[in-house]
């Protein structure tokens, strides 16, 4: 399989963006419902299509899942600070 863009490629690109806030840590920051089905849960599905396993993903999937739940019963999102 090929892709259109070369992973380093997308990486060079991911840093050229700078420091900035994903709309996932703006979601979280926020309090809001979180969009894990279509960012994460949609990379879970294509593996399981190709039959490719992806722990790491799924491991990540549960924890945004978890997240999520615990910041909707709450009422509260999560501030998260810089790194200096």
């Amino acid at each position: 399989m090929t892709f259109r863009v070369s992973i380093e490629k997308r990486i060079a690109g991911a840093e050229g963006v700078g420091a900035h806030k994903t709309s996932m840590l703006q979601d979280v920051e926020a309090g809001r419902s979180l969009e894990t089905e279509a960012l994460i849960g949609s990379v879970l599905e294509m593996a399981r299509l190709t039959e490719t396993p992806a722990p790491a993903i799924e491991a990540v999937y549960a924890c945004v899942k978890l997240l999520n739940k615990v910041m909707l019963l709450e009422g509260a999102g999560v501030r998260v600070a810089r790194a200096a």
